[in-house]
């Protein structure tokens, strides 16, 4: 069992991007950057048995999973101030690493593809290799014909060095926005969150951590490292007061584009859910999908858990129920 690794002394293995094994075969993805101590926040997304491998199709099914095979995996944590999917170290067989795994894939073309992406971005954006790692699918070795290819950068500094260069391959036409076959895909992935399908390819198509190289769909994910998170855990408590749904304008979208992403926002007006929702200061979300969802000044419509810390910041938790959005407010 690989888990006490470090990159450069820096980048924990077990964070988002990474994959754990349990010794019953169940694959989980390591959600997030700032875990408890003695256990890693991580949801199922395969599970192997009798030579075939099943994956779990979205958040409700992998918890609706844990519940009936692994309840003891599913906690309430006292700091986050809800139920989290905690998977202990000592349950942990087998870890999936995104930067040593680009090294060892299996020599396919869908591989070849994804590692000539990865040797752009580093060449076009001067990162070290060691903060690029190569996920989902094609790390596990479970990618077909029709997998999309699924990057990780690591560090908010080539994060951001990557997002520019990721502008000038998309000016360039070195990637395309979504559309086709890609973009149905990506709204079929989407399906378990409260937005029309217009609504999730409007946003999609302007995303430049989503798009097609050399034929085939990419996700990108921006990730920070532990030591530069905004939300550390432990130095704050959340309690959950409601929820709420709230319209708004992005007032610091410096956070937007990495996984997790926060919005710092000002509250327009309140639609549904107490009135202490108009001090509303951020919205946060674990789930990549709402990455990049909408830029400095634009005005915006969202829905989830209403929060407030131990210090009294109230947010918008959005991603985690089926009711939860987070998209631009159209005229």
């Amino acid at each position: 069992m690989k888990i006490g690794r470090f990159l450069d002394a820096k980048r924990p293995t077990l964070i988002e991007g990474s994959y754990v094994e349990t010794e019953d075969r169940v694959t989980f993805a390591v959600k997030g950057v700032s875990h408890p101590p003695g256990g890693i926040i991580a949801v199922p997304k395969y599970v192997r048995a009798e030579g075939s491998t099943v994956k779990l199709g979205d958040f409700g099914s992998s918890m609706d999973f844990l519940r009936k095979n692994r309840p003891e995996f599913l906690v309430h944590d006292e700091y986050l101030g809800q139920e989290i999917p905690l998977i202990p170290l000592k349950e942990i067989s087998r870890v999936y690493d995104p930067i040593d795994g680009k090294n060892c894939l299996k020599e396919d073309v869908i591989s070849s593809v994804a590692l000539k992406m990865v040797s752009l971005l580093v060449e076009k954006s001067g990162i070290e290799s060691n903060a690029v790692g190569i996920t989902g699918s094609i790390l596990l070795g479970l990618h077909n014909e029709y997998s999309d290819i699924d990057i990780v950068i690591y560090g908010m500094r080539s994060c951001l060095k990557v997002y520019d260069t990721l502008k000038f391959m998309r000016d360039n036409n070195i990637t395309e926005c979504l559309s086709g076959r890609a973009l149905e895909k990506v709204l079929e992935s989407r399906s378990d969150t409260c937005m029309e399908p217009m609504a999730w390819t409007r946003h999609e198509k302007r995303k430049l951590t989503n798009g097609v190289f050399m034929g085939r769909p990419y996700t990108l994910k921006l990730v920070p490292l532990p030591e530069e998170f905004w939300d550390r855990y432990g130095e704050r408590r959340f309690k959950e007061i409601g929820r709420a749904t709230i319209r708004f304008r992005i007032n610091d979208a410096s956070k937007s584009i990495f996984t997790p992403c926060h919005y710092g926002i000002r509250v327009e007006s309140v639609i549904e859910g107490p009135d202490i929702s108009t001090r509303i200061s951020s919205i946060v979300s674990f789930r990549s999908r709402f990455a990049e969802q909408l830029h400095d000044g634009e005005d915006g419509i969202a829905s989830g858990r209403l929060e407030v810390s131990s210090d009294k910041e109230f947010r918008l938790f959005v991603g985690n129920g089926t009711k939860d959005f987070l998209m631009v407010d159209l005229p």
